[in-house]
């Protein structure tokens, strides 16, 4: 791989990586009911996969610019990781409505 592209990719997957971990723990809050704790776990997944989409910004605006930008197994790995991350965050957002849904009619139920 160039030197010049290492950054770029290794943000990519740490900042994939990030994202996920801080989905897993929004998805446990939601299910414990601490749904403020959900939403700023989502937020903070959202900022850390902005950091992966600038990286990825980066590499694409090198690339429309005429320079090489080699495609590596480290670089496809990142992609493939950034992308099931994004899928994963909006799965989990639904998954957080739903529960905070069925949190919401259980209450419901209970007061009547």
């Amino acid at each position: 791989m160039i030197e010049h592209n290492v950054a770029e990719v290794m943000t990519i997957m740490t900042s994939s990586t990030q994202a996920h971990s801080l989905l897993e723990a929004a998805l446990t809050a939601a299910k414990t009911n601490d749904f403020v704790l959900a939403r700023h776990k989502l937020q903070a997944a959202d900022d850390a996969l902005t950091g992966a989409h600038n990286a990825q910004t980066t590499l694409l605006t090198r690339e429309a610019r005429g320079q090489t930008v080699p495609m590596t197994l480290l670089l496809i790995h990142a992609q493939d990781h950034l992308m099931s991350t994004v899928t994963y965050r909006d799965a989990v957002s639904e998954m957080i409505t739903l529960y905070q849904k069925i949190a919401g009619l259980l209450a419901e139920k209970t007061s009547d």
